[in-house]
């Protein structure tokens, strides 16, 4: 039986990626959700969020231009103990096969990889 990293037994296949930044997270936040924030991550996102828990998490539909379907997306924004420091967590699930986690894997990345642009550090 081959090993299907990513595959659920009931949410389809998934992604998720975190990245700390050295960012206090009302800060990251009011950066990510800014128009120019929204305009660098929001493609595909469904902006009409079904749970938006400010400084905490949202939870809403992504689909990417080349997906027939949408996908679950959550990204939790997780402040350190001492708040100098924010992790950004991204998870999607629904996704429908291996090919699509790979395009998942391949969006997110990028945008995690460059939060620096976002935040300025």
């Amino acid at each position: 039986m081959a090993n299907n990293i990513g595959l659920t037994k009931d949410a389809g296949w998934q992604f998720g990626i975190r990245k700390t930044v050295p960012t206090n997270v009302k800060t990251l936040w009011e950066v990510f959700f800014s128009d120019r924030g929204l305009g660098t991550w929001a493609t595909g996102v469904d902006q009409n969020f079904s749970t938006f828990k400010e400084y905490s998490h949202i939870r809403t539909k992504w689909k990417h231009k080349d997906f027939e379907e949408s996908a679950n997306l959550q990204i939790r924004f997780i402040p350190s103990k001492n708040e100098d420091k924010t992790t950004i967590s991204v998870h999607i699930d629904n996704l429908k096969n291996e090919s699509q986690r790979e395009v998942a894997k391949k969006y997110w990345s990028i945008v995690i990889k460059n939060l620096h642009v976002l935040t300025g550090v």
